[in-house]
């Protein structure tokens, strides 16, 4: 080490590959497929440096002085899981001049590309499938705190720079990959180390002096007053044995995390061969060992034979789990495969057992509760909380059921309005455009005169919905199938009851429109005078009501003609009877003229009532409604948000819960658009 002042350590230079460190999002816009995150708040990360193997603590400064921001504000590309082989891995930019540090943040905005092959990241960003973001950045001078009393030194970069911001699938390793990958291309800075010592260090202009340079020591009285030589660099030697020594350590040391690396194991086992004083060889032999023991081919069953997996096991056996689960759950929605045949019958305590065992993991010793709480992810080993596909195993099937009982479960509704997608969650203007103005006669060199169209406004936005249910370890040691099963089924029925909820409450509600007045009214034409029953007279009374609705203009004529008869269950009947073609008559004067010309819409809301957010709507056994077709008038509007065409489902492994945590969330909206197409007698 140099020497300046007396005693006192000077910078030393040394070579350091491109590092890298987790971000997170914090904003989305997905108007522009831009998001903001944070990529550092300069908290410390135990590092490992590959030249001496001794660890050290790593923190970045956040002066807005010590961080190079220039690369980033110019443009820098947003890469695939740090990957820079080919175009296609760049997948957005940094949005210029957006990186800067703010109350002690370092902060960015990226834009991702609007290539087909993005949009499905974007997605899985936007849901939060994917969440981790890995910042890389290197290091051009460190300021060092020696550890003092045996603790890790601490060297805080106060020269740094950050280049380049990946998304990732897993958050990046503090010590080997990135590392690893720079020492393997040679692609290495120079690094300024200056330590601290207890005083102010007086640091060389540079800090690579030839060897033939004297450093010396200077009077702090009179700095201009040399004083005798300290110290003079001597020429280079031939390396001697320590040297060979160090260069042999240093190779075996790289070997091994490289071979961990590269055999997809955690950190802690290079760790464990480096501390060990394990050769590089034996390292690669116990790597290849592990890889083996991972990469299992046959899967013990409880009984019966064993079972052959393909090119991927865990996926094979993920696969057949799922089907085997959705089978048992409901066999009339899900058919039993071939490849879920092997797990039929199997509890779900011996269902997880398999799993684990096909991930590696030793279930010999395990109790039942201790089984059941490591396939949940609910284990706590070494301070980390740690996680299991189990339990996404578990969260598949119940979204499964779920979406699949949402789908089949019947609606009246849809015959009547148009199903729509909305982009966010602002309110929705939708325009009732009246017809065009009537033609005019033009007479020889007469002149065409200019119309208008005439426009009405209704307004909605959607609302979220949502609640959570648990699948607790106590339901997989007693093998409760409703857990994931019955459950999801309810919900999933639940969230399309809440669909028919919100429709049918527009019509039975008779909410003010958008130009003040009840949707059913005289002053809109579409109420019957005179209560009465389904009969030849009073439905042909509602018929020529809606021929005779204007446009927007008032003048012209819609000519509209009803195409459904909506009924609640207590006069279904007499509906089925009015419009059946079954019944012939004996003469003219009794001829039904709507027979077979009306199809029957049976709600038993519209007599039961509605209950939304403990809001109850009475309902009306003896109303009846005359609906046109949606492809004559715009009626009714329904939809959900764009991209989440139904209920979704998130999970977690529960704090508060024991098990895990299940949240189905569902944004949905509908709307009368225009009165002029309904028509509702109050019944006798």
């Amino acid at each position: 080490m140099l020497l300046g002042m007396r005693g006192t350590p000077q910078p030393q230079t040394i070579q350091v590959p491109p590092l890298c460190l987790r971000a997170d999002i914090t904003s989305v816009d997905d108007d522009t497929r831009t998001f903001e995150l944070t990529f550092s708040t300069g908290a410390a990360v135990e590092r490992m440096d590959w030249w001496t193997g001794k660890r050290y603590l790593e923190k970045l400064s956040m002066k807005p002085e010590h961080i190079r921001l220039g690369r980033l504000n110019a443009g820098a590309p947003l890469l695939d899981a740090h990957s820079a082989w080919s175009i296609t891995d760049q997948i957005g930019v940094v949005v210029d001049d957006s990186a800067q540090i703010v109350g002690g943040k370092a902060r960015a905005k990226v834009r991702f590309s609007k290539r087909e092959s993005v949009a499905e990241i974007v997605g899985d960003v936007r849901d939060k499938v994917v969440r981790n973001v890995s910042v890389g950045y290197r290091v051009h001078k460190f300021e060092e705190d020696a550890g003092k009393d045996n603790k890790i030194p601490v060297r805080t970069a106060i020269d740094w720079e950050p280049f380049e911001i990946s998304m990732v699938p897993m958050p990046a390793d503090t010590g080997a990959q990135v590392r690893g990958q720079g020492q393997e291309r040679g692609d290495t800075n120079p690094c300024v180390i200056v330590t601290r010592a207890g005083q102010e260090t007086t640091m060389l202009d540079d800090p690579n002096p030839s060897p033939s340079e004297t450093l010396v020591e200077r009077n702090p009285l009179d700095p201009g007053a040399p004083l005798a030589p300290r110290l003079t660099l001597a020429t280079p030697h031939e390396p001697t044995d320590h040297d060979r020594g160090a260069d042999a350590e240093r190779t075996r040391i790289q070997g091994l995390m490289a071979a961990a690396r590269h055999a997809r194991l955690p950190i802690s086992f290079a760790e464990k061969w480096i501390a060990d004083k394990t050769t590089l060889l034996d390292g690669q032999r116990l790597a290849l060992e592990e890889c083996g023991k991972r990469d299992v081919a046959t899967i013990p069953r409880v009984s019966g034979p064993s079972i052959q997996m393909g090119d991927d096991p865990q996926v094979h056996v993920r696969a057949g789990m799922e089907n085997a689960l959705l089978h048992r759950a409901n066999p009339e929605m899900f058919k039993l495969e071939d490849h879920g045949r092997q797990y039929r019958g199997l509890t779900l305590l011996d269902t997880a057992r398999i799993f684990l065992q096909a991930q590696g993991h030793r279930t010999t010793s395990l109790t039942r509760m201790e089984l059941a709480g490591l396939a949940m992810g609910l284990n706590t080993r070494g301070g980390m909380h740690t996680s299991s596909d189990f339990a996404n195993l578990l969260a598949d099937v119940a979204s499964k059921s779920l979406r699949r009982a949402y789908e089949v479960s019947p609606q009246t509704f849809s015959v009547i309005g148009r199903r729509v997608t909305l982009p966010d969650f602002k309110a929705v203007k939708r325009l009732s455009l009246g017809e065009a103005p009537g033609l005019k006669t033009i007479d020889e060199q007469g002149e065409f005169t200019r119309g208008t169209i005439g426009e009405g406004k209704e307004e909605f936005q959607l609302t979220t919905y949502g609640r959570i249910f648990a699948i607790t370890r106590k339901a997989i040691v007693n093998d409760d199938t409703d857990a994931f099963s019955r459950v999801p089924t309810l919900f999933g029925r639940a969230a399309r009851n809440l669909e028919s909820d919100v429709v049918w409450v527009q019509i039975l509600a008779n909410p003010n429109m958008g130009d003040g007045v009840a949707l059913f009214a005289t002053a809109h034409g579409n109420l019957a005078g005179t209560p009465s029953i389904i009969d030849i007279a009073n439905v042909g009374i509602g018929r020529s009501s809606m021929r005779k609705q204007l446009a927007l203009d008032a003048v012209t004529v819609l000519n509209l003609s009803p195409k459904f008869l909506i009924v609640c269950p207590e006069i279904e009947t007499v509906a089925d009877q009015f419009v059946s073609v079954n019944l012939l008559a004996s003469q003219a004067s009794n001829v039904n003229p709507f027979a077979g010309k009306l199809t029957v819409v049976t709600e038993p809301r519209l007599s039961l009532g509605i209950t939304i957010d403990s809001t109850l709507v009475a309902g009306d056994v003896n109303a009846w409604y005359l609906s046109a077709a949606p492809d004559q008038v715009d009626i009714l509007e329904y939809g959900s948000l764009e991209g989440e065409e139904g209920p979704m489902v998130e999970s977690r492994v529960g704090f508060d819960v024991d098990g895990l945590e299940i949240k189905c969330r569902h944004d949905f909206a509908a709307k009368v658009i225009d009165h002029r197409g309904l028509f509702k007698n109050a019944g006798a």
